[in-house]
């Protein structure tokens, strides 16, 4: 028996040999087979597609139809030996033989077309309708990448694509059609169909302030010289009379008139003045459909013709507004605004109107419930006038006594506030209130005898409870059966 001591020696001494652990050789054949498939299947991707093919049973099918996109290729088996191939319209599609049994087709252009099948002695075996469109796999995969959330079917009538199915807005139906235009379809048949809440209410209110001010100070020297009236120095409102009159009074002294006695007119004046114009239209309006709104009316203005006859045109004023909406996804709105505030500011020599107008064209994009509001758009006109006698008005101080000045001043600023709202329709059967619905015209009684020109259902308990009619009134009203007497 050995000691402690020389087990542990031995022990030091001597290296015990290692084999494979279970299962390692398993994992690792299996290893190397994943990697043998796996370089099989690059092999494979990278040598050359397998071309399409159409196996033709003349037995059981007697016309073969096919649907090829342009600048594509099927290759064709039949079932027998075919002996000439004949194509109706080589531009639409083009046929060729590669074996007795094979037949390659390309699509060339838009359209439908046959491939006439004959056997080696003439007589016809079988017949291919080809219809040559657009690649409608490709076009179905683009419209997914561009509008996920869509559920539309791309087929092909006559060499035409045919869109089917549901979208959720007017833009991403735009898209969609834009994007199959560029594979070059020379029409394209739309049935594709809105869904989701496509009606828009649009709350808008339009504020026009208008301020106008005007000062005046003049002084007006009148009299008479012999028999002869004259005027000296003019107001703000006759620019003109007065150097008219200056000259026939300087003509008057200088013939040696007597009599000569004179008065003097002073004008002063301060005149304000404001003007507010507040409209709440409220419009509801499918997206992308355009709505209108118009407060105020109409004025004629002649107008000539080609041959010189005048003709009457109306002319709109007041408050208008044109939007037009186009609901996006994630309930947003886009809006294309034109309010329009205009007013007669005057006349023309020959009659005709002249209007001031106030317009605004802008194109936004909201959320349902938000609010914009577009401010600031502020006109400032001042007009400032002065009228004197010739050299008298230029003396200092002694000037002041034949002069007039007058001042005017008109500022207008727009306001206009927008909300836009999606909107649904009510339920069948659901009874829409009106502001008309809690009260109903007075009869003889209640408007002569009560004084009421309207009347609540409240009201009409308490009379025929007697509740109503309780006071100082002095009258017996028959309010009907079941009233209290």
């Amino acid at each position: 028996m050995k000691t402690l001591a020389e087990r542990q020696t031995v022990g030091t001494g001597l290296k015990r040999r290692r084999g494979p652990k279970p299962g390692r050789i398993g994992r690792g054949l299996r290893l190397l087979a994943l990697l043998a498939v796996f370089l099989v299947g690059l092999v494979a991707g990278l040598g050359p597609a397998a071309a399409q093919t159409v196996n033709y049973d003349l037995s059981t099918t007697s016309v073969m139809r096919i649907n090829l996109p342009v600048s594509q290729a099927v290759t064709v088996i039949v079932s027998a030996a075919v002996g000439k191939i004949v194509a109706a319209d080589p531009a639409i599609a083009d046929a060729q033989p590669i074996t007795d049994k094979s037949i390659y087709v390309v699509g060339k252009t838009f359209g439908t077309t046959t491939v006439n099948l004959y056997s080696a002695d003439g007589a016809p075996i079988g017949l291919l309708a080809v219809q040559v469109g657009a690649d409608t796999a490709d076009i179905s995969r683009s419209i997914r990448a561009a509008v996920p959330n869509s559920n539309v079917k791309v087929g092909t009538v006559n060499g035409r694509v045919r869109l089917s199915g549901t979208v959720a807005d007017a833009v991403s139906m735009q898209k969609i059609l834009d994007i199959v235009a560029q594979y070059g379809s020379p029409a394209i048949i739309n049935t594709m169909t809105l869904v989701g809440g496509q009606q828009v209410n649009l709350e808008v209110r339009i504020l026009e302030a208008q301020r106008d001010a005007g000062r005046a100070l003049g002084i007006e020297w009148g009299g008479s010289v012999g028999g002869v009236t004259a005027k000296i120095g003019s107001g703000p409102d006759s620019p003109t009379a007065g150097a008219k009159s200056f000259s026939s009074f300087i003509t008057s002294v200088i013939s040696g008139a007597t009599g000569v006695s004179l008065s003097a007119t002073l004008t002063a004046l301060e005149s304000k003045r404001l003007v507010r114009t507040l409209a709440e239209p409220n419009l509801t309006t499918l997206s992308g459909v355009n709505a209108s709104f118009l407060a105020g009316g109409q004025v004629p203005i002649r107008v000539a013709d080609g041959n010189g006859n005048t003709t009457l045109t109306y002319k709109d004023f007041g408050v208008r507004l044109v939007f037009t909406p186009v609901v996006l996804d994630g309930d947003r709105i886009q809006i294309h605004l034109t309010p329009e505030v205009s007013g007669i500011g005057g006349t023309t020599a020959a009659g005709d109107p002249v209007f001031n107008t106030r317009t605004l064209d802008a194109t936004v994009e909201l959320r349902d419930g938000q609010s914009f509001s577009v401010a600031g758009l502020l006109q400032n006109e001042s007009n400032l006038s002065q009228n004197q006698l010739p050299w008298i008005g230029d003396v200092p101080i002694l000037g002041s006594l034949f002069k007039s000045s007058s001042y005017q001043k008109h500022d207008t600023e727009l306001v206009v506030i927008v909300t836009p709202r999606l909107v649904q329709p009510s339920t069948p059967g659901q009874i829409v209130a009106t502001p008309l619905d809690q009260t109903q015209p007075a009869n003889d009684p209640e408007f002569f005898a009560l004084g009421q020109m309207e009347v609540t259902s409240r009201m009409i308990q308490d009379f025929q409870s007697g509740a109503g009619v309780a006071g100082p009134y002095g009258y017996i009203i028959d309010l009907g059966p079941g009233s209290v007497k």
